[in-house]
């Protein structure tokens, strides 16, 4: 069992838009879980790179290669098909880098809300967040 942090800043800053991360950034954020291992993986992409909290899914399961889904019909809806791995909420996020803050806020329209208490501790365990203020909500 373990917390897993992913940020698709570096993919999207990086290698496509081939600029540096800044430091002040945001976009939409998942909660995905494997059932059978109990990981857990909290992914974050930039508004530029996911207009869809799909958008994040479909790279999270294509890039982790044995994980099947596929889209809905108006391609706001990816659905993972392996019954060990769900999406169980989402929201959008804020980070600055030199503030040391991480706001969260919101839902996915698709994939529900997220848990902010559990969330929020499971931040803390994360090494690159750790001496991070996480604002949920504004709090």
């Amino acid at each position: 069992m373990s917390f897993m942090f992913i940020d698709y800043s570096a993919t999207f800053f990086t290698l496509i838009a081939q600029q540096p991360i800044p430091a002040k950034r945001s976009g939409k954020f998942v909660q995905i879980i494997n059932h059978f291992t109990n990981d857990e993986y909290f992914v974050l992409s930039p508004k530029e790179l996911s207009v869809y909290h799909a958008n994040i899914v479909e790279r999270f399961c294509s890039l982790n290669g044995t994980i099947q889904g596929s889209y809905n019909s108006k391609k706001d809806y990816f659905e993972i098909h392996d019954p060990a791995w769900e999406v169980i909420g989402g929201g959008m996020w804020e980070l600055d880098e030199k503030g040391k803050t991480l706001g969260l806020t919101g839902e996915s329209k698709v994939y529900g809300a997220f848990d902010s208490v559990k969330l929020r501790q499971k931040i803390g365990t994360v090494a690159t967040l750790s001496d991070y203020a996480v604002r949920i909500d504004g709090r």
